[in-house]
């Protein structure tokens, strides 16, 4: 799917979200390691995601590992390389 994370046809992108009552409780960390893990067991080697520059989920996706690789003045792309 060509959506804002897309970088490549063999990088599949993705979007989680939680409700705020939800946040803070580490669902969202728990939730991202098992989509890594499918990913990976899929035989992909990396992942990217789309998020908005001012957005507080910025901080938890560069603690699971992504890195900022392209922005503009809204977003940025981020990316997460899935090692065996």
């Amino acid at each position: 799917m060509r959506d804002y994370g897309h970088i490549d046809d063999e990088t599949p992108s993705l979007a989680i979200a939680l409700f705020k009552e939800y946040r803070g409780q580490g669902i969202g960390r728990r939730l991202m390691e098992e989509i890594l893990g499918l990913l990976r067991d899929m035989g992909y080697t990396r992942v990217s995601l789309a998020v908005q520059t001012e957005n507080y989920a910025v901080k938890f996706y560069t603690s699971v590992g992504f890195g900022i690789v392209d922005e503009n003045e809204e977003e940025y792309i981020m990316v997460r390389e899935l090692e065996d």
